[in-house]
């Protein structure tokens, strides 16, 4: 039986809950890569003035996105909206309970087929400053007039890690940028990613990559603990 604790890194900060799900065989340090900013509710309030409250379309591929237009907004609007799942989905529906959630996807090239299938235009993309370019290529492409709107900003905060991990979580593309602007890993740590434009991001620097099976914090936390388990049992993940 394996009974070696696993160090495991997160690359954002996470709230204890999701910590305790890890178990008590892993060690789980937090440090954050990434600073987000909203952008100033008066200033997400003019950027929405000539959103129509009814029957727009709309994107949104992060929570951080819905939680500042949501602050912005003076009249629950009636949207039409398409947004990634999980994270982002959950909180569409506890900060925008009025709109409707016409599709969602795992990420953002499976969001495009979607939002092409239902073929709105024009569609508003509420995003931040490094966002991908996924969805606005994929539209254009397509003949899908896309108007975005930057409602917050992430700013990259690279940290030197000079301490050996069994594993890391990495959460975004900007997030990889971030760690890797200061940091190696050694071939046998493994990158836990999130999604697929994060595993991408993460094969210029390892091809030790684990990829969720869906974009949620909570299941890649999983994962770890499954691993733990297993390999008490003998079957050795990392």
């Amino acid at each position: 039986m394996r009974n070696k604790l696993l160090h495991i890194l997160s690359t954002k900060l996470l709230d204890d809950a999701l910590i305790r799900k890890a178990g008590d065989q892993v060690q789980l340090d937090c440090r954050s890569f990434l600073q987000t900013q909203p952008v100033a509710p008066e200033q997400v309030t003019a950027l929405l003035a000539d959103v129509p409250l009814l029957d727009q379309a709309v994107i949104f591929t992060s929570a951080n996105a819905v939680t500042a237009v949501a602050a912005a907004l003076t009249n629950q609007p009636r949207w039409r909206v398409f947004c990634i799942e999980a994270a982002t989905r959950k909180k569409v529906q506890e900060l925008l309970p009025g709109t409707t959630i016409s599709a969602s996807a795992p990420n953002g090239a499976q969001l495009v087929k979607q939002i092409i299938g239902h073929a709105p235009d024009p569609v508003v993309f509420f995003c931040g400053n490094l966002r991908l370019d996924t969805i606005p290529d994929g539209l254009k492409q397509n003949a899908i007039s896309c108007r975005e709107k930057v409602v917050y900003k992430t700013i990259k905060t690279p940290v030197h890690i000079d301490q050996h991990y069994d594993g890391i979580l990495f959460y975004s593309p900007s997030g990889v940028e971030s760690f890797f602007s200061l940091n190696k890993i050694s071939p046998e740590t493994s990158a836990f990613s999130i999604g697929p434009s994060t595993t991408r991001a993460l094969k210029k620097y390892t091809s030790n990559i684990v990829e969720a099976a869906q974009p949620d914090v909570e299941q890649m936390i999983g994962m770890i603990a499954d691993s733990t388990r297993r390999s008490a049992r003998g079957s050795k993940d990392f």
